[in-house]
């Protein structure tokens, strides 16, 4: 039975071999783009749980037991243009000291390690725009193991303990971590991958269940006509499974060539924003071995039940009759995921999503496929009213015999239509909140505070340990009460008079300080609460408030200008007409914060590289950053996300065209007897190709409106509930329509081409049949 298998399989004629390399093809195509997503998969995996040296947490400087084995260390976060640059400064305590991943050895007081990338951006710009921020001669190459993509800007220092010992933060270490960090992604775009993902999976699995379907039918009568001469069901099973598993087989074996050929590109690309190392972004071996059997077998058992009319008796074939229509429970799903996202929009608020929101989301989801059937039969029923062609008639009443094949081909490209309008109608106002009108007018204003603040680096994703003092518990415990008073209170007034004096001899900057009350310090225990501030700088910084007429300076709140890495917060007023007056001396009060403005990136690095080398003393553990900066990290996650669900569109499109072509090419093969008789019988060629367009056309349409109308509606919603007051109702954009217009274009381009197949096969001279 397996040679036999075989042999029909490869050598049955023409057809069959037509059937057998288009669902090769078909195969190939899904197996190559699943493992291009499992090998980009595996390397967010790989990252993600890589040893987090930056997690690493130490004990007080003051303790000093096991020193040989210890060094003092100290973390922070720089920037430039942007970019996040993870800083280390160690010194070792004894010969035994632990060495960070990466490198072979501590850097010794006037060396450094830096990563590729950091490397090569050190050598490309001006020392005082970068360069002076790290003292010394670089000795080495920092490693792949302490690293999450070659793009990444890492940098350990060399140091001397005593110097280490006076600054703000620096532990000691006896062991560096070696446990996987936290990833600090917000639930807004950690569901927004999640949702990505099942875009990127769901329609590849649906082009290869439709290849290794293709033709069904046809190889149905034949199986019953081996049935009629004495095959047992069991012989016909295995037929029928060789038969599967060769074409899926080959496709497999071909797609994983294919991507053999293109993985050096896929690892050149950032598809989450940020590279991956090449070497990661692979499926591995397991990966390999499971889609080489997973889809072979996927397919042998789709293929064993394809055949239950033919098991029950070889006569089932030619008894068939019209499956019963979708029942309308078809759309509980649906209507059950809309009542959950709206319940959990209840409970939304600017600062928390709903419990029920996501769920909710997902569950539509899910309703769209499982109701799709019954929609396409309303659409059927529907088509004959606004066409009474032969045409019309023969496709609605072709659709109403069998909606769930006719949704099955077009059931991918509605997740995409729905993320794709999801993300188009929601996303820029997302950005919108971030990007807010005072924010942008901040954008080249950079912000430094003194006091200690829960803002890490330049990214939401930061990865760094607090290793420093959390409060003023904390301080008072571990440091003098001159530092004790730097910590809560900021630089002192000598140190920050003379930073001020130097800050306003750059050309092009202009300085504004802030100034902590007396004996002010936050109340969570971090910098920030109320400050003095010169009405002259409001004058200049309009949108951070106003004195009223005749005061010269005012006290003013800067809790979440200082705490806030949300421009939506840090850039709300921090003064006003009634804000208390205060004394515009501010020769006796430490210096809180300064916001420097620039007139060019140029300036904005050397200003800030001057803060980075001149303020080793404050205790923000903050690197100094713009406003615009700080828009510039949240818009980069959204970016990202939007861009991920963009290209699950675009693949998704790519794919429901393959699929489309399949299931048309299939079809097509299967009737090909009616369509000849119908053709015989004198029924025009461009009727016929008529019914098939409209066949494939009309899931298409109905599925993507619906798709579309749904996600447009959360999205309303969603900005509904989220957006203050006011705030106009979204509005998508031509990018959206033409992505979309261009998807289905090439959808119905793809069925187009199909066509001719139809003038070919039922022609009068092949009016001959089995």
């Amino acid at each position: 039975m397996y040679r036999l298998g075989l042999q029909l399989s490869l050598r049955s004629g023409r057809e069959a071999l037509i059937r057998l390399i288009l669902t090769m093809v078909a195969v190939a195509v899904g197996v190559a783009i699943l493992l291009a997503v499992l090998a980009d998969f595996h390397a967010f995996q790989v990252t993600n749980n890589r040893p987090s040296w930056e997690s690493t947490q130490g004990a007080p400087v003051s303790q000093k037991s096991g020193a040989s084995n210890a060094e003092l260390w100290n973390y922070s976060n720089d920037i430039f243009k942007g970019q996040t640059i993870e800083r280390l400064d160690v010194a070792a305590l004894g010969p035994r000291a632990p060495v960070p991943p990466g490198i072979s050895r501590l850097p010794a007081s006037g060396q450094y390690y830096a990563s590729p990338a950091l490397a090569a951006l050190i050598r490309s710009v001006p020392r005082d725009q970068l360069g002076d921020r790290f003292p010394g001669t670089d000795v080495g190459t920092i490693g792949q193991q302490a690293l999450t993509g070659p793009n990444e800007l890492v940098i350990f220092v060399g140091s001397t303990p005593a110097r280490l010992a006076t600054l703000p933060s620096t532990v000691q270490v006896s062991k560096i971590a070696t446990a996987a960090g936290k990833q600090l992604w917000s639930n807004y775009f950690r569901y927004a991958f999640g949702a990505g993902a099942i875009a990127f999976l769901f329609p590849i699995l649906v082009l290869i269940g439709t290849a290794t379907r293709l033709a069904a039918a046809r190889r149905e009568e034949r199986y019953a006509a081996l049935r009629l001469v004495g095959a047992t069901s069991r012989q016909i099973n295995v037929i029928s499974s060789v038969d599967a598993i060769v074409g899926a087989l080959l496709g497999t074996a071909l797609g994983i060539g294919i991507f053999t050929l293109l993985q050096p590109a896929l690892a050149d690309t950032a598809i989450t924003s940020a590279r991956y190392f090449a070497n990661d972004v692979t499926p591995t071996g397991w990966g390999y071995a499971g889609v080489l059997i997973a889809v072979p077998v996927a397919s042998a058992i789709g293929s064993f039940l394809s055949l239950r009319r033919v098991r029950i008796s070889p006569l089932g074939v030619s008894r068939r009759v019209t499956p019963p229509a979708p029942g309308i429970w078809r759309v509980i799903p649906l209507l059950a995921g809309i009542v959950l996202f709206i319940v959990g929009l209840q409970h939304t608020t600017p600062k928390s999503i709903g419990a029920l929101t996501f769920p909710g989301l997902l569950l539509i989801l899910a309703g769209l496929i499982v109701g799709g059937p019954w929609l396409t039969a309303q659409a059927a029923r529907l088509a004959p009213v606004f066409g009474k062609s032969a045409s019309s008639l023969l496709a609605a009443r072709r659709l109403a015999d069998n909606p769930r094949a006719a949704f099955r081909s077009v059931r991918g490209l509605v997740l995409a239509v729905f993320l794709g309008t999801l993300v188009a109608a929601f996303l820029p106002f997302a950005n919108s909140t971030t990007a807010t009108p005072s924010a942008n007018a901040l954008s080249n204003v950079l912000l430094d505070g003194f006091m200690p603040a829960p803002v890490c680096g330049n990214n939401v994703n930061c990865t760094g340990g607090q290793s420093g003092p959390s409060g003023p518990g904390d301080v008072q415990a571990q440091h003098p009460k001159p530092r004790q008073r730097t910590a809560l209170e900021g630089l002192p007034p000598k140190v920050g008079a003379q930073l001020v004096s130097q800050l306003r001899t750059y050309q092009g900057a202009t300085v504004f300080p802030l100034y902590s009350a007396p004996q002010d310090a936050g109340t969570n225990g971090f910098g920030g609460g109320d400050a003095i501030v010169s009405c002259a700088s409001l004058r200049q910084l309009a949108v951070l408030g106003q004195c009223a007429p005749g005061v010269k300076a005012v006290k003013a709140d800067t809790g979440s200008l200082i705490q806030s890495d949300n421009p939506r917060f840090s850039t709300d007023p921090i003064a006003g007409r009634f804000s208390p007056a205060a004394s515009d001396n501010f020769s006796h009060l430490y210096l809180q914060a300064v916001l420097v403005k620039v007139n060019s990136p140029a300036t904005l690095e050397r200003v800030r590289t001057f803060l980075v080398t001149h303020t080793s003393q404050s205790a923000s553990g903050t690197a100094p950053r713009t406003f615009g900066e700080a828009v510039q990290g949240r818009v980069a996650v959204g970016t990202t996300v939007q861009r991920l669900v963009y290209i699950a569109v675009a693949l998704t499109l790519l794919v429901a065209g393959c699929s489309l072509a399949v299931a048309v090419g299939g079809s097509l093969v299967e009737r090909k007897r009616p369509f000849t008789l119908l053709r015989v019988s004198g029924t025009p060629t461009s009727a016929l190709y008529k019914v098939v367009l409209l066949e494939a056309v009309i899931p298409l349409i109905a599925a993507a409106l619906v798709a579309a109308g749904a996600a447009y509606g959360i999205s309303v919603l969603l900005v509904g509930k989220l957006a203050p007051a006011g705030t106009p109702v979204p509005v998508l954009g031509h990018v959206y329509y033409l992505t979309m217009g261009t998807g289905l274009a090439v959808s119905l381009i793809v069925i187009l081409i199909t066509l001719p197949l139809l003038g070919r096969i039922t022609g009068p001279g092949n009016a001959r049949f089995e």
